[in-house]
């Protein structure tokens, strides 16, 4: 067969449909890193949900003064309590009931979240820059730096955390910046490994051993070059670390250790709430709902993240 018999057996909408599939996959325009990432965590549909919660969340601890009832602390005597003294059940005007000393529920439910996430996020930013620092520092100086830096980090693993906790607590006064410094002390060990070993990887890629050889500084290599790269792992970390700095917020105000009353707080709560579970299960049901879906959502947010930023998903 010729090559003209072989033109004319080719069907003529044939070479058009190829040319515009050519056109498709060169007009396709580029995403980010990080839109790629978003692209895949919004099909993990739970992911996405946890997220939207916790936006809600978010919305409703910093919009707390605006929203709330009453003032959490207002103690309703005769309004807010049974003739035996005892907490209301919810009712048209307390709509989450009250609690032992007559106060809203829903208002303290509220400002705890408030204070509880509010712990939560300073504890974790804390966390996330001393573990950047350390880790990154050890990874990119290596040498004597780094040798100092991993015994350091040895040394922060091996102390008892609790016992050291509570002694903390008890003699610097127990107040949410208390928390926040006893919770962060303990918390960036871990993480700075992490970022150390990533680190220790990341400079000996192409793009960095490449900005050496131009002479870029070693501090705008880390800044513009490394640090870019790390974001990712730094994100999902602070994500997972968030349900145990709210756990440990959570504990500590339950063992009275934590937010002073009557400020209230979710863990507090809890404590507040335990003389009443038997004729008033809500003071322990509700605060202890909040922490729970709190944990939970950032639980599958930092899963969904881990899912979304794996290279081996990229372009799935």
């Amino acid at each position: 067969m010729s090559a003209a018999e072989i033109g004319q057996a080719i069907p003529a909408s044939a070479a058009p449909r190829a040319g515009l599939r050519e056109q498709g996959r060169q007009a396709r325009p580029a995403v980010s890193w990080w839109g790629d990432v978003w692209r895949r965590f919004r099909r993990q549909r739970l992911s996405l949900a946890a997220a939207v919660l916790l936006l809600v969340l978010g919305f409703l601890a910093l919009t707390a003064p605006a929203i709330a009832p009453y003032d959490p602390t207002e103690q309703f005597r005769r309004d807010g309590l049974t003739m035996l003294g005892e907490p209301l059940g919810p009712n048209p005007r307390f709509l989450l009931g009250t609690d032992g000393l007559g106060r809203d529920l829903l208002s303290r439910l509220l400002w705890g979240g408030r204070i509880s996430l509010a712990i939560g996020v300073s504890a974790t930013a804390i966390v996330m820059a001393t573990a950047l620092i350390v880790g990154g520092a050890a990874g990119f100086a290596g040498s004597k730096t780094d040798f100092l830096l991993m015994r350091l980090v040895d040394l922060m693993i091996s102390v008892p955390q609790l016992f050291v906790m509570l002694l903390l607590v008890v003699v610097l006064q127990p107040g949410a910046w208390v928390v926040v410094l006893v919770v962060s002390l303990f918390g960036w060990p871990y993480p700075a490994r992490v970022f150390r070993s990533q680190i220790l990887t990341l400079k000996e890629a192409d793009f960095v051993l490449a900005a050496r050889s131009l002479g870029v500084p070693e501090r705008r290599i880390f800044l513009r070059h490394v640090l870019p790269h790390l974001l990712p792992l730094v994100t999902v970390y602070a994500a997972l670390s968030m349900p145990g700095v709210i756990f440990a917020e959570a504990s500590l105000s339950f063992l009275g250790l934590g937010v002073p009353p009557p400020t209230p707080s979710w863990g507090s709560m809890i404590q507040d709430g335990l003389e009443y579970y038997r004729a008033a299960p809500w003071l322990v049901l509700y605060p202890g709902l909040a922490i729970t879906l709190t944990v939970v959502s950032f639980n599958l947010v930092a899963s969904g993240l881990r899912e979304a930023t794996d290279p081996a998903q990229r372009g799935g």
